[in-house]
């Protein structure tokens, strides 16, 4: 099993791979560029896999560092003139960036320029209810039950601030030229899509972030940014990010109106279940340990909890109005 995430040598591999791909692509290439990039790929086994990884991608994100003037970068990068002249009248020179995967720390002056160039739009969900937006670029949202996301394309940003609950990004190429990364901004940090299908669930403590198309990289306001790749699933906070472990189905299929409980402590899936049943759901302490296995359509959470007393040695009392509680059967 190939290691989940890439190392700082594999970054470094990442944005000469980026660099000489943006030079490549210009519309008349130098034959010394050609040549000089052909020995830089044969050099190391590391620079032909971050090249293939790279052609893969298909999607450069070259990106404006001074944008003091929007509409003078806008004529610089449409003037009859080759990709390569535009980025250097601009100041860039070859910088540029293929998907998030290269984004090394917080770049402020994008995040100002979304907010003064982009119309904020923010989704939510209510207990109990799940929702998918369909995005200015085709791209779809999914929000989870209790869900705010606040949504703002803007001139170097597709910006999505998850402010709480869980998301489900399946993303698009960008329409506008440069292209424009996609992000998701948490309490914690930053996650750049690559060609992705991701979820991103914000706890009080951390970020859980499980991909399943495609990579995110992760970029944290302290530390170093790490690369996380289709199948695998990761928590991180704003100083430290796990070690990646297999992403979980569950993660993924309360989109399909479902929750999996996969040898899950019973209070741990009940505490999930709660978030679809706008009363108070518990379970009594001496039945909590107990292992879950099952799929679970959370439309109708009555229906769950008989269902767990036909699997389980509980019973199910109503405390109260709008409350119930799992019990010993005992």
């Amino acid at each position: 099993m190939s290691k989940p995430g890439k190392n700082e040598g594999d970054l470094v591999a990442l944005q000469q791979a980026a660099e000489w791909f943006a030079v490549l692509r210009d519309e008349h290439p130098h034959a010394q560029d050609r040549t000089a990039w052909q020995a830089w790929l044969d050099a190391s086994p590391l620079h032909r896999r971050a090249w293939q990884e790279v052609e893969a991608i298909h999607a450069p994100f070259e990106q404006l560092s001074n944008i003091a003037d929007k509409q003078a970068s806008h004529n610089a990068l449409n003037q009859p003139r080759t990709r390569r002249q535009a980025l250097k009248l601009l100041g860039i020179g070859g910088m540029a960036f293929v998907g998030g995967m290269l984004i090394k720390r917080y770049a402020p002056w994008q995040d100002w320029a979304t907010t003064l160039t982009a119309r904020a739009e923010t989704h939510r969900t209510i207990a109990g209810k799940t929702g998918m937006v369909a995005l200015a670029d085709g791209g779809k949202l999914w929000l989870n039950t209790r869900t705010q996301a606040k949504v703002e394309y803007g001139f170097s940003l597709r910006r999505i601030t998850l402010l709480a609950g869980e998301v489900l990004v399946q993303s698009a190429p960008d329409s506008q030229e440069p292209a424009r990364p996609l992000v998701v901004d948490s309490r914690h940090g930053r996650l750049t899509a690559l060609g992705t299908r991701f979820t991103v669930q914000q706890q009080e403590d951390h970020t859980l972030l499980a991909v399943y198309q495609g990579a995110v990289a992760i970029t944290r306001r302290h530390g170093k940014p790490i690369v996380i790749e289709a199948g695998w699933q990761t928590r991180f906070d704003a100083r430290r990010t796990a070690h990646p472990e297999p992403a979980s189905p569950a993660r993924e299929a309360w989109t399909r109106g479902i929750l999996i409980a996969d040898n899950r402590r019973l209070d741990d899936f009940i505490a999930e279940l709660g978030d679809y049943y706008p009363g108070k759901l518990s379970v009594a302490a001496e039945v909590a340990h107990l292992r879950l296995m099952g799929a679970y359509p959370f439309n109708d959470v009555p229906q769950v909890l008989h269902a767990i007393t036909d699997t389980l040695p509980v019973r199910l009392e109503r405390t109260a109005p709008g409350e119930m509680a799992l019990v010993s059967a005992r």
